[in-house]
This record gives C-alpha cells, structure tokens and sequence, in this order.
C-alpha cells in the first residue's frame, strides 16, 4: 500500500473522531437554560414554605423576581463575602451569559437586589431549566450536584439527585435516566449569607470513546505504515 493510501485512511480517521466530538457535544454538555428567580423575606411565597423549596415544585412564574436565558454550564462559587449579604450579582458574575431578561426594573435592578443574608432574614429560589432537546443518555451515566445551600435535580420529572436544606457546600451524585431526557432541571436555594455555591458536573461520554477511537486509528495508521516500507 501506497503512502498515499495511508495518508486517505489517516484522514478518514480525523474525520471519523470529529464526528464523534459533534455526537457527544449534545444540549446537556453545551446548554441553555431558562432561568427563574425568587426572592423572599419571609420565608415564605404565596404561603409555601420557601427554606426547604428545592423539594417541591417551583412556585408560580407570576411570583417571580426574574426570568432569563443563562447560556453555559452551571459553575458558580461565590466566596467574596463569605458570611455576609451577597447579591445575585457576586452569583452571576459572568453577566454577558444572560439574555432575554424579564423583571422589574430590569437586569441592573435584578443583579443588584440581596439574595441571600445571614441570619436567613433573605432567601433565595432559583430553577434552571435545561431549553432545546437534552442529549440521550447512556446507560450508568451521572450527574454531581455541589451545592451551598440546598439543591435537587430532576430529569423526565422524576428526582436524580434531592438535598433541599440548608447546608455547607456538599456534593451529591445521581444516575441519569438512560435514553432520551425530555427535561432536566435543578432547583437551589440560597439562604443565611455567602458563600453561594452551585456546579453541576455531568461527563462526557463522548471522552472516553474518542481515546479509545484515536488509539485504533493511530494503530491502524502504523500497520498501514510498516506495510507500504
């Protein structure tokens, strides 16, 4: 074999392992959320105990602070004013993902406002709801929740991963449902003052499998090699 033979089978390789980069970006890897916003001093909202709302269902977008499209993964680490008040702005850091806000006195008015102080004297609900189709997902897939203070995932409505109280930072892992996710969405609640911490981590399947696929490529690229000398 010529190298020109090997040349086109090394070429089909990258095309084949840029395909599999494309397959394993799907919507959960690169998302878009709907976000919705609550804040209260009361502890309360329209008569739902508002502490522990990362265990029940949203309340009513009628009630709402704020709604907006946050474009990215879900990363946030507020530690600037550990232990004292902190605004949806030191949670929100990167304002340029935001877009398409909804609220009251609009997006400057929104960063501003106290989410959370010590004492819990101010709470905060936030639900980010995963927009466009979810990526299929295979089997034994997970997902890791670190958060400060509660925080429960769902996906297809069913619970992945529940710890709805007020905590220090901590990290729950749950398994995602195998096939297609018709929704996804983690609900938080920020309360008692900084630090506000929310990561939502989930794996690229499509990882692993591109090593093992680049390994065989280049292994067949070898022999193609040592056969054409």
């Amino acid at each position: 074999m010529n190298m020109s033979s090997v040349r086109k089978y090394l070429l089909h390789g990258a095309v084949v392992l840029l395909g599999l980069t494309g397959i394993a970006r799907a919507d959960i890897y690169n998302p878009t959320w709907l976000v919705t916003a609550w804040t209260t001093t009361t502890g309360k909202i329209g008569g739902t105990n508002f502490i522990n709302a990362a265990s029940q269902p949203a309340p009513s977008a009628v009630d709402a602070l704020a709604s907006f499209t946050y474009s990215g993964q879900l990363n946030f680490d507020n530690t600037n004013n550990q232990g004292q008040s902190n605004t949806y702005a030191d949670f929100f850091t990167n304002t340029a993902n935001i877009s398409n806000f909804s609220g009251t006195g609009g997006k400057a008015a929104f960063l501003g406002t106290t989410m959370s102080s010590p004492g819990s004297s101010n709470y905060s609900y936030l639900e980010f709801s995963l927009q466009g189709p979810a990526a299929n997902i295979a089997a034994g897939t997970y997902v890791t929740i670190t958060h400060d203070d509660g925080a429960s995932s769902y996906a297809n409505g069913n619970k992945v991963t529940y710890s709805p109280g007020e905590t220090q930072a901590v990290s729950d892992t749950g398994t995602l449902p195998v096939g297609s996710m018709t929704s996804f969405a983690v609900d938080y609640v920020e309360a008692n003052g900084a630090p506000a911490v929310l990561k939502v981590d989930v794996p690229e399947p499509g990882s692993v499998l591109l090593l093992g696929t680049g390994l065989l490529v280049l292994g067949l690229v070898v022999r193609l090699r040592q056969k054409a000398l």
